[in-house]
């Protein structure tokens, strides 16, 4: 059963990864787009598989949860500059801030999403908790 809820966030972390590297590079050039289309998924899927370094299972220190988010930036970044030299993309230094900034913006942008996520559903928890004492 933790198997499958995995594989679920995994799906829905690469999703993610993938869509919107998909719209930004739809933004910035289409015909770039087109050309690493399969790369872009393949960096998703890898991403979201990296999912268990950033999960906080409740074993981690605050610091090791740090170390743990700029060891995943840090993968993720590599897997930019493995493209690069792949498709022979010539991004240079300022290519690849470029990238570092849009993976960092990407990163924030779902990190953000899953904390509302979780919010609300701590909240959902915390008014049924409030709901079953009012009631005792």
């Amino acid at each position: 059963m933790r198997l499958v809820e995995y594989l679920k966030s995994v799906f829905r972390l690469s999703s993610m990864i993938f869509t919107l590297l998909a719209t930004i590079n739809l933004l910035l050039n289409k015909q770039v787009l087109f050309e690493i289309i399969e790369y872009m998924l393949v960096v998703s899927v890898l991403s979201g598989l990296l999912r268990f370094i950033i999960e906080d299972n409740e074993k981690f220190s605050n610091q090791r949860i740090v170390i743990n988010q700029l060891i995943y930036i840090g993968l993720i970044f590599l897997q930019i500059i493995i493209g690069d030299i792949l498709y022979g993309w010539e991004l240079g230094f300022i290519g690849l801030m470029k990238n570092f900034g849009i993976t960092l913006i990407i990163y924030v942008f779902i990190k953000f999403f899953i904390y509302s996520n979780d919010k609300k559903e701590a909240d959902e928890i915390n008014e049924l908790i409030q709901q079953k004492r009012e009631s005792e």
